[in-house]
């Protein structure tokens, strides 16, 4: 069967988003690895999220081939038995997909933020999330037994324990809900960082373009009950995988771009920006902690490192550092250096002492 109805569309849109999706995740991961020395938890995340983003892509670019986005009547049985089959497979992978792109939002912002009660929350909408993610993506080919009935006519239905459309509405109304929190979280929790204004609202600007995905969730949300309404099921859901589609790639470009920006300025002025941002405490005694340093140089000037060490006056506790070694100074007779492997900061310089004789040991 060629193509037809909202295929070509549904083909277009998808293909589009997980390349864009895919060249921003790439940009994120350089930028952590190359530029700023340090991958987390939501770079490989967002990463997974990508496989499964893809393989949505691709299952439903062959259902897209059997029939879907087509009436009913327009195509044969077996190809909707196979647009229907494979359909639920790729609804299957974007289900997790999407949990798992808000679970990254929220572990981007778990590196910055340091009050208990913000981890609190946040860990609330993760479980949540991927909890009714999970569920979603188990509920494709559980929902009716026996399974082969969900796309073969031909299979008498038994009984259909778990209904689909609920769950789904539930999963994207909590989804959306998520996307409009995440926007709006980091202008509550991010004055408290000791870094410039301008790095404030950057960051804060970037998330809130997950209204955006938010947005596209409310849209997806409002045409899933038509679902349970028709039998045209292959056509009626081709609004909702373009839409699912868009929220996913709108979270995975809001998050990427507060990273990318020693990217653009390594780009547009020839040096490194090394940004790291960091907890400030909230008042504590025993923890000094340190908001945010930018280094600009040229590549090979200096590197900055982060270590954590002990405090000695204080028990169970730890003090961030952050240290810089520097190469090819101009003094040349001097190297310092801040977090060696004693765990101590130390100030290393070498000095010559004149002697008469003309001797000038090095020590």
């Amino acid at each position: 069967m060629p193509l037809g109805g909202k295929g070509p569309t549904t083909i277009a849109v998808l293909s589009v988003e997980v390349v864009l999706a895919a060249v921003f995740i790439a940009m994120r991961f350089y930028t952590r690895k190359v530029m700023k020395g340090g991958v987390g938890s939501d770079d490989y995340l967002l990463m997974v999220t990508w496989v499964f983003q893809a393989l949505f892509v691709a299952f439903m670019i062959a259902s897209s081939v059997y029939g879907f986005g087509q009436h009913r009547s327009e195509l044969s049985a077996e190809d909707v038995r196979m647009a229907t089959k494979i359909e639920l497979v790729g609804q299957f992978a974007v289900s997790l997909a999407m949990g798992l792109s808000k679970t990254s939002v929220a572990m981007f912002l778990m590196r910055i933020v340091v009050a208990v009660w913000h981890k609190v929350v946040l860990w609330f909408w993760i479980v949540t999330m991927m909890g009714w993610s999970v569920l979603l993506a188990i509920s494709c080919f559980a929902q009716c037994t026996p399974v082969e009935a969900l796309w073969d006519a031909r299979v008498k239905i038994e009984s259909c324990p778990i209904n689909l459309t609920n769950i789904a509405f539930i999963m994207c109304s909590w989804s959306a809900a998520m996307d409009f929190f995440l926007a709006a979280f980091p202008w509550a929790v991010l004055w408290k960082l000791n870094m410039q204004k301008r790095e404030k609202i950057t960051i804060c600007v970037s998330l809130s373009l997950g209204i955006l995905a938010g947005i596209c969730g409310v849209v997806r949300t409002s045409g899933l009950a038509v679902l349970s309404q028709t039998a045209d099921y292959l056509y009626a859901t081709a609004d909702s995988v373009m839409w699912t589609s868009s929220e996913l790639t709108i979270t995975i470009i809001c998050v990427s771009i507060p990273v990318l920006r020693p990217l653009w300025i390594g780009l547009f002025s020839g040096t490194v920006s090394s940004d790291r941002y960091y907890k400030q405490s909230d008042g504590s005694d025993g923890i000094i902690t340190i908001g945010r340093i930018r280094k600009a140089r040229k590549k090979t000037d200096t590197e900055l490192g982060l270590d954590t060490i002990p405090r000695p006056d204080v028990k169970d506790t730890q003090t961030t550092a952050i240290g810089a070694t520097r190469r090819n100074s101009d003094t040349g007779s001097s190297e310092r250096s801040i977090l060696r492997d004693s765990q101590t900061i130390q100030k290393v310089q070498e000095f010559t002492i004149a002697y008469e004789n003309g001797k000038a040991p090095r020590i």
